[in-house]
């Protein structure tokens, strides 16, 4: 994607609890896109919005994937990043801890600037005043993409939930504080109403251009598929969450079914990669994929862990998920404060063996559309259901040999089943091992991996935003945080 320079692509203003005095040095076309919201600058601000998203998405998943056990960052150049995932604590005024909320509600303010541009927009004359369909498909756009920035956030910091009424002016006070399950209710209000307005777009074509990662998705009709890929996945995890669906995991597990029919999921091995991605490029001014890197890089390692731990085909080799994803480095990379050489680079990300940054990183794709199912199935009584797709991705993807599993097995030995497929099939590309771990209480079955290690338990709430709340700093297991 060509991130096209425009005042709400930069990330803006205050957006939660914290009143930064920041210049905005692009203001005058901030007040110049809600004051004259042309289609051309609606366009531009489109590709903000969508390019704002990604951003943060390659430090989520290595920090994430660092905190599960998947890989480690051995750059060297700033010890919390493998300090803090593996020795703790993590902290909330950490350069390791504190960071994945920023950028969250920078994105998601963009969006909502894109939002009230568009509620602008019906002033407008001539060729720039969109039909109704155009700002319905619009809005459908930017609330599926400001309901994700909320999902990578609780993601990250799970029980102690988040604020998300933050578009708010400046001088309101701190945003409100909500549980975790209320905040997966707002980002599945967001996709239900982007839902309503990509189908009453109808056939209409999006008044923006829709990015490559996008390509099997770049009309109303076919995002929609996207957006119900995406409340299936919020629906799965809130019905894990702390309190979630109010106790009743079934509705939350029996609504993700629903959304799965509307969404794109297919049980053709050939789609499985089929995604919804992030684009990067090298194209001056746009993001590259920082996490492809060459095999002798001397950055992002895979633990060796993700290889002793994958069982084998019948011939005796390796899941091949394994053997797809992860090769030999080119040099070993050793660091004199962290007993883990980096002996395993990460493929995923390569083109043709080598580094490409402008590879895609996928958002939800089908192979784990099917893994979402199979645990919806399994927790509202379709068990066979739910092992026959536990089964189709196991024997293709990993070309393993058929689950042990049966109908009248424990609910203990079906996650367990069940996250071993999502720990191999989504290795190293949003942190699932350490999240699945967490919402089903199994954190202890991760090693530590250095004496003296712990699995953090959550990301800290950022100190600036327990400082501008007044709140006290406590310990919860291995992070340090305050609780609003």
């Amino acid at each position: 994607m060509r991130t096209r320079r425009f005042a709400i692509a930069a990330g803006l203003l205050v957006l939660t609890a914290c009143e930064f005095n920041i210049l905005n040095t692009n203001q005058p076309t901030l007040d110049d896109l809600l004051a004259n919201p042309t289609r051309d600058k609606l366009n531009a601000a489109a590709t903000g919005v969508l390019s704002s998203s990604r951003s943060g998405v390659q430090s989520f998943i290595w920090r994430l994937g660092s905190m599960g056990r998947e890989g480690i960052n051995l750059s060297g150049n700033n010890q919390p990043d493998y300090a803090e995932p593996f020795f703790g604590p993590v902290q909330s005024g950490g350069s390791f801890g504190g960071t994945l909320w920023l950028d969250r509600y920078q994105a998601i303010r963009t969006a909502n600037i894109y939002l009230q541009a568009l509620v602008n927009n019906v002033s407008m004359s001539g060729v720039d005043l969109l039909s109704d369909a155009e700002r319905a498909a619009s809005r459908g756009m930017a609330n599926t993409f400001k309901a994700l920035g909320f999902l990578y956030l609780i993601e990250t910091r799970a029980q102690l939930g988040a604020p998300v009424d933050v578009d708010r002016p400046v001088g309101a006070g701190p945003a409100p504080w909500v549980s975790e399950d209320s905040v997966y209710g707002y980002i599945l209000g967001l996709l239900n109403s982007a839902q309503a307005d990509l189908t009453a777009a109808g056939s209409t074509d999006f008044p923006f251009s829709i990015p490559p990662g996008l390509a099997d998705f770049n009309t109303p009709a076919t995002f929609v598929q996207f957006n119900r890929a995406l409340a299936a996945k919020a629906n799965v995890l809130r019905a894990t969450a702390l309190n979630g669906c109010g106790g009743t995991a079934a509705t939350c597990y029996t609504a993700a079914l629903t959304a799965l029919g509307q969404s794109f999921l297919s049980t053709t091995t050939a789609d499985f990669q089929k995604a919804a991605s992030h684009d990067f490029s090298t194209a001056p001014g746009d993001q590259t994929n920082d996490l492809s890197e060459p095999l002798d890089g001397s950055t992002f390692f895979a633990l060796t862990d993700d290889t002793t731990d994958a069982e084998t085909q019948a011939g005796g080799s390796r899941d091949q998920r394994v053997r797809d994803k992860i090769a030999p480095a080119g040099a070993v990379q050793i660091l004199g404060g962290i007993s883990i050489p980096g002996e395993l680079k990460f493929t995923m990300y390569l083109s043709n063996g080598a580094a490409d940054a402008s590879h895609p990183i996928p958002i939800i794709k089908d192979e784990e559309l099917l893994l979402l199912r199979a645990e919806a199935s399994w927790f509202t009584g379709a068990k066979a259901n739910a092992l026959l797709d536990l089964d189709n991705v196991r024997t293709n993807s990993g070309l393993l040999p058929p689950t042990t599993l049966t109908i009248a097995s424990s609910d203990a030995a079906f996650i367990a089943g069940l996250l071993y497929e999502r720990r191999y099939s989504l290795l190293w590309e949003q942190g699932t091992r350490w999240i699945d771990a967490r919402r089903f209480g199994l954190l202890s079955t991760i090693p530590a991996d250095v004496v003296g290690g712990n699995v953090p338990e959550m990301m800290p709430v950022p100190s600036t935003e327990c400082d501008a709340r007044n709140l006290p700093t406590t310990t919860i297991g291995d992070v340090i945080t305050c609780t609003p």
